[in-house]
């Protein structure tokens, strides 16, 4: 260490070589901090300018299944395919299930449940697409707002009644005469407005 040297006291001049060595400290350690204080401003301006992370997506819920469809949401119809069949030849026939509620639904449109009529001019019961048929059918389908569920038979242009045996259905049958006949459907409680067509 170099012996300080001048006509102050000794002890002057290792004070001034301490304040001078503190003060050389002091910067040292601004600038370290200083340094320091920028790589982490830094780092944490990296890590804001990543892209953001997404939160997993929720499971999907199961979706409830649809209630049945009461009558007042269903519109129920039956029409001739052709307004007017030769005697003795088979008239096709079609029966419309609409929804015309709000909310999809379901309903029991088995074999069984739906009925297709056929009356005389007067009224009478002549034929039903439930007579002389013992088979079922399992159908239950939904049904969006608006949409429709359509069904087309023949009739033979004959006459039934119901409770027959196969027997009596297949031989005490009427051939329906020339004239003006009806066609109405059934579902339930619901019985659409009868629809005239004819046999020539």
């Amino acid at each position: 260490m170099i012996e300080p040297i001048g006509p102050l006291p000794r002890e002057v001049y290792w004070r001034r070589r301490a304040v001078a060595l503190g003060a050389v400290l002091l910067a040292a350690a601004l600038v370290g901090w200083g340094a320091f204080a920028l790589a982490g401003a830094l780092s944490g301006g990296a890590e804001q300018a990543g892209p953001p992370r997404q939160a997993s997506p929720a499971p999907p819920a199961l979706a409830a299944a649809p209630a049945p469809c009461s009558d007042r949401d269903l519109r129920i119809t039956a029409e001739p395919v052709q307004p007017d069949t030769p005697v003795g030849k088979p008239v096709a026939l079609r029966m419309s299930i609409t929804n015309t509620g709000p909310q999809p639904c379901t309903r029991d449109l088995g074999r069984m449940q739906r009925e297709v009529v056929v009356s005389t001019a007067d009224g009478s019961r002549f034929w039903s697409s439930t007579d002389c048929h013992v088979e079922t059918s399992n159908e239950n389908p939904v049904l969006a707002p608006g949409a429709a569920v359509r069904n087309e038979l023949e009739w033979p242009g004959v006459s039934s009644k119901s409770g027959q045996s196969p027997a009596q259905c297949a031989t005490e049958r009427d051939i329906a005469p020339a004239g003006t006949y009806l066609v109405g459907a059934r579902l339930g409680g619901l019985v659409s407005k009868p629809v005239p067509f004819r046999i020539r």
